[in-house]
Protein backbone atom coordinates (compact mmCIF):
# COMPACT_ATOMS: atom_id res chain seq x y z
CA UNK A 1 0.00 0.00 0.00
CA UNK A 2 3.03 1.99 0.91
CA UNK A 3 4.69 1.48 -2.74
CA UNK A 4 1.36 2.34 -4.25
CA UNK A 5 0.40 5.45 -2.49
CA UNK A 6 4.41 6.70 -3.41
CA UNK A 7 3.86 5.47 -7.07
CA UNK A 8 0.45 7.66 -7.17
CA UNK A 9 2.23 11.45 -5.74
CA UNK A 10 4.71 10.71 -8.11
CA UNK A 11 2.74 10.40 -11.00
CA UNK A 12 0.28 12.87 -9.46
CA UNK A 13 3.22 15.46 -9.53
CA UNK A 14 4.75 14.57 -12.92
CA UNK A 15 1.35 15.01 -14.48
CA UNK A 16 1.08 18.72 -12.45
CA UNK A 17 4.46 19.81 -13.55
CA UNK A 18 3.99 18.26 -17.36
CA UNK A 19 1.39 21.45 -17.92
CA UNK A 20 1.68 25.05 -16.68
CA UNK A 21 -1.35 25.98 -14.56
CA UNK A 22 -3.44 28.87 -15.81
CA UNK A 23 -2.57 31.99 -13.41
CA UNK A 24 -5.63 34.27 -12.35
CA UNK A 25 -7.49 35.97 -15.13
CA UNK A 26 -6.20 39.93 -15.18
CA UNK A 27 -2.26 38.31 -14.12
CA UNK A 28 -1.43 39.34 -17.97
CA UNK A 29 -2.37 41.31 -21.08
CA UNK A 30 -0.57 40.19 -23.75
CA UNK A 31 -1.14 39.51 -27.76
CA UNK A 32 0.54 37.34 -30.28
CA UNK A 33 -0.17 37.48 -33.98
CA UNK A 34 -0.92 34.13 -35.43
CA UNK A 35 -1.74 32.36 -38.68
CA UNK A 36 -3.07 28.74 -39.63
CA UNK A 37 -2.69 27.02 -42.96
CA UNK A 38 -4.00 23.98 -43.46
CA UNK A 39 -3.70 22.34 -47.16
CA UNK A 40 -1.89 25.99 -48.37
CA UNK A 41 -5.43 27.76 -47.38
CA UNK A 42 -5.40 30.15 -44.65
CA UNK A 43 -8.11 29.05 -41.96
CA UNK A 44 -10.08 32.49 -41.28
CA UNK A 45 -10.66 33.26 -37.40
CA UNK A 46 -12.64 36.68 -37.87
CA UNK A 47 -15.12 34.89 -37.46
CA UNK A 48 -18.12 35.04 -35.02
CA UNK A 49 -17.99 31.75 -34.10
CA UNK A 50 -14.10 32.38 -32.91
CA UNK A 51 -14.98 35.21 -30.50
CA UNK A 52 -14.26 35.61 -27.50
CA UNK A 53 -15.33 32.03 -25.85
CA UNK A 54 -13.33 32.13 -22.67
CA UNK A 55 -11.75 35.31 -20.91
CA UNK A 56 -8.17 34.00 -20.14
CA UNK A 57 -7.40 33.71 -23.90
CA UNK A 58 -9.49 34.86 -27.36
CA UNK A 59 -9.55 36.67 -30.17
CA UNK A 60 -12.06 39.87 -29.99
CA UNK A 61 -13.44 42.35 -32.24
CA UNK A 62 -13.89 39.94 -35.73
CA UNK A 63 -10.28 40.14 -35.87
CA UNK A 64 -8.64 36.61 -36.14
CA UNK A 65 -5.06 37.79 -36.45
CA UNK A 66 -4.02 38.14 -33.04
CA UNK A 67 -4.80 36.25 -29.92
CA UNK A 68 -5.60 38.26 -26.63
CA UNK A 69 -4.00 36.21 -23.61
CA UNK A 70 -5.14 37.75 -19.84
CA UNK A 71 -3.67 34.81 -17.97
CA UNK A 72 -0.29 33.51 -17.12
CA UNK A 73 0.87 29.72 -17.92
CA UNK A 74 -2.48 29.71 -21.41
CA UNK A 75 -0.35 27.53 -23.94
CA UNK A 76 -1.19 27.72 -27.79
CA UNK A 77 -2.57 24.38 -27.77
CA UNK A 78 -5.38 25.31 -24.92
CA UNK A 79 -6.26 28.65 -27.03
CA UNK A 80 -7.27 26.08 -29.83
CA UNK A 81 -8.98 23.84 -27.29
CA UNK A 82 -11.22 26.50 -26.36
CA UNK A 83 -12.13 26.70 -29.76
CA UNK A 84 -12.72 23.21 -30.18
CA UNK A 85 -9.59 22.60 -31.97
CA UNK A 86 -6.80 20.30 -31.29
CA UNK A 87 -2.82 21.48 -31.67
CA UNK A 88 0.27 18.96 -30.90
CA UNK A 89 3.52 17.87 -32.09
CA UNK A 90 1.72 15.07 -34.20
CA UNK A 91 -1.78 16.97 -35.65
CA UNK A 92 -3.88 20.24 -36.06
CA UNK A 93 -7.64 19.05 -35.23
CA UNK A 94 -10.33 21.22 -37.02
CA UNK A 95 -14.08 20.67 -37.56
CA UNK A 96 -13.06 17.22 -37.11
CA UNK A 97 -10.57 16.82 -39.42
CA UNK A 98 -6.94 15.98 -38.87
CA UNK A 99 -3.92 17.46 -40.54
CA UNK A 100 -1.23 14.75 -39.05
CA UNK A 101 1.87 14.43 -40.04
CA UNK A 102 2.55 11.36 -42.68
CA UNK A 103 4.53 10.16 -45.31
CA UNK A 104 3.44 13.21 -47.88
CA UNK A 105 2.70 15.96 -45.49
CA UNK A 106 3.61 17.79 -42.23
CA UNK A 107 2.58 20.01 -39.39
CA UNK A 108 5.23 23.31 -39.30
CA UNK A 109 5.33 25.41 -36.12
CA UNK A 110 6.97 28.79 -36.40
CA UNK A 111 7.55 31.26 -33.92
CA UNK A 112 8.99 34.82 -35.10
CA UNK A 113 10.32 33.38 -37.92
CA UNK A 114 11.59 30.09 -36.47
CA UNK A 115 10.38 26.37 -36.32
CA UNK A 116 9.88 25.80 -32.74
CA UNK A 117 9.43 22.20 -31.42
CA UNK A 118 6.70 23.10 -28.57
CA UNK A 119 3.68 23.10 -30.37
CA UNK A 120 0.90 22.66 -28.47
CA UNK A 121 2.47 23.37 -25.32
CA UNK A 122 4.02 26.55 -26.11
CA UNK A 123 3.63 29.56 -24.24
CA UNK A 124 3.69 32.63 -26.06
CA UNK A 125 5.85 36.56 -25.33
CA UNK A 126 4.09 39.62 -25.75
CA UNK A 127 4.36 40.24 -29.58
CA UNK A 128 4.99 36.93 -30.98
CA UNK A 129 4.25 36.70 -34.30
CA UNK A 130 3.24 32.33 -34.71
CA UNK A 131 2.50 30.37 -38.12
CA UNK A 132 1.18 26.79 -37.96
CA UNK A 133 1.02 25.24 -41.69
CA UNK A 134 0.47 21.82 -42.71
CA UNK A 135 1.25 20.92 -46.00
CA UNK A 136 3.74 19.28 -48.68
CA UNK A 137 7.32 18.41 -46.67
CA UNK A 138 8.90 20.22 -49.11
CA UNK A 139 6.63 23.04 -48.86
CA UNK A 140 8.11 26.34 -49.00
CA UNK A 141 6.05 28.57 -46.01
CA UNK A 142 8.50 31.97 -46.66
CA UNK A 143 4.86 33.56 -48.21
CA UNK A 144 2.87 32.37 -44.96
CA UNK A 145 5.41 33.14 -42.84
CA UNK A 146 5.35 36.64 -44.44
CA UNK A 147 1.52 36.72 -43.93
CA UNK A 148 1.55 36.29 -40.04
CA UNK A 149 0.70 40.61 -39.15
CA UNK A 150 2.49 43.31 -37.03
CA UNK A 151 -1.46 43.60 -35.26
CA UNK A 152 -0.36 42.97 -31.50
CA UNK A 153 1.71 45.76 -31.67
CA UNK A 154 -0.99 47.96 -31.80
CA UNK A 155 -3.14 45.85 -29.48
CA UNK A 156 -0.16 45.96 -27.16
CA UNK A 157 -0.10 49.53 -27.33
CA UNK A 158 -1.09 51.94 -24.57
CA UNK A 159 -4.03 53.16 -26.49
CA UNK A 160 -4.69 49.90 -27.87
CA UNK A 161 -6.68 47.22 -26.37
CA UNK A 162 -9.16 47.98 -23.90
CA UNK A 163 -11.30 45.16 -23.77
CA UNK A 164 -13.47 45.02 -19.84
CA UNK A 165 -13.53 41.60 -18.63
CA UNK A 166 -15.61 41.79 -16.46
CA UNK A 167 -18.55 41.88 -19.44
CA UNK A 168 -17.06 39.17 -21.22
CA UNK A 169 -19.40 36.01 -20.26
Amino acid sequence: MKRFLMLAAVLLLVACSAKPQIGPLGGIHTHADFKVYLDGKPVNFAQRQYMVKVQYVHVEDMDGDVIHFHATGVTVGEFFRTLGMKFDGKCFVKDGKNYCTDAQNTLKFYVNGEPNELYGDYLTSDLDKMLISYGPKDENVSAQLASVTDKAKIQSSPEGDQMDLSKIG
